[in-house]
């Protein structure tokens, strides 16, 4: 199953702010033309069971499958109007079915583009294409014109909106309109995404690089350290946390990996320190953002990993602090 990612960056000044107001972080999707709630921070700090928002929040929401289907067009001979369709294949994004001349899908294959869904048709008449969800309900009808023979594109849309607003005690809630929130759209194979909330309150796409003071530093020690926190929606089993320690360094980009691997907090906190001679210069040109971004990177290729033992675990990084090695 594939999945949608998007990065949400918070100014620290309004990361402080949104919590003094005792604000949740919300996030929704669009849903039949409306806007529902699938996820909510449930306060503004952090608990054992339940993390809060930090300076990079990251979600990744799985993307299920779809079904793909035809119908031809309809046609009426006196009394008696007719049209058919086939039975409906299930297919995912990236995937490609074949529709032969007989009106049968072939099993997917993994021989598409990357967000969207490819029909191979066969198929005479120009049957309209039909793109269901995975329960069988209709997504997308093409009414304006029906498959030629040759390939078709279907890609799908999903959008999403991020704000805060005061913690609600519910479930799955239709969201009210809100005034300020940031909107984001998946369409097509871009399937990771960032978007931040600036000192002033605006939302723009797009990362943030946290300013870097290193003068408190000075030349007090080398090398500069660095700490990442992250921050688990739910307790380690065993298995993931002798993964964490002994192999996740091994998904660190050359030259980037951590000094130090801990796992704390019952088992739902990560703390990995960097602490290299180039820290300094990375700092100058990057801000903490490049340490940030290559945790959240191993950590999402571990998770890939189907011995990690991180399915189905999400996550969110504390911003990072910077110190000194003597």
């Amino acid at each position: 199953m594939s999945a949608e990612t998007i990065v949400v960056y918070i100014d620290e000044k309004q990361l402080k702010a949104q919590k003094d107001n005792h604000y949740s972080l919300f996030l929704a999707k669009m849903v039949n033309g409306q806007f529902t709630v699938i996820w909510q921070s449930m306060g503004p700090l952090d608990t054992v069971d339940h993390p809060a928002y930090h300076f990079r929040n990251t979600f990744e929401i799985s993307v299920p499958s779809y079904e793909v289907n035809y119908g031809t067009l309809k046609t009426t001979e006196g009394s008696v109007t007719f049209s058919a369709a086939g039975i409906a294949q299930t297919v995912s994004l990236g995937q490609t079915v074949e529709l032969d001349e007989l009106g049968i899908f072939a099993p997917a294959t993994n021989t598409g583009t990357s967000g969207e869904i490819t029909i191979k048709n066969q198929l005479a008449g120009n049957p309209h294409a039909v793109l269901l969800d995975s329960s069988g309900q209709p997504v997308f009808v093409n009414t304006e014109s029906g498959m030629d023979i040759g390939t078709a594109t279907l890609t799908p849309v999903d959008t999403y909106q991020i704000w805060f607003d005061n913690y609600q005690d519910t479930g799955t809630i239709i969201a009210h309109n809100v005034s300020n929130a940031a909107t984001v759209t998946f369409s097509g194979g871009n399937r990771e995404q960032s978007v931040s909330y600036t000192a002033d309150g605006q939302w723009v796409p797009g990362s943030l690089n946290a300013a870097v003071d290193l003068h408190g530093v000075g030349a007090l020690g080398n090398p500069v350290v660095v700490s990442v926190l992250a921050t688990f929606s739910s307790a380690l089993t065993t298995v993931a946390v002798t993964y964490l320690l002994s192999k996740l360094i091994n998904k660190f980009p050359a030259g980037l990996h951590p000094t130090d691997v801990e796992v704390g907090g019952a088992n739902s906190l990560l703390t990995l320190k960097f602490a290299s001679p180039g820290n300094r210069d990375l700092l100058a040109v990057f801000g903490v953002d490049k340490f940030e971004s290559a945790v959240d990177q191993a950590l999402r290729a571990a998770k890939a990993d189907k011995a990690s033992g991180l399915q189905g675990e999400t996550w969110s990084l504390r911003e990072a602090s910077i110190g000194v090695s003597f």
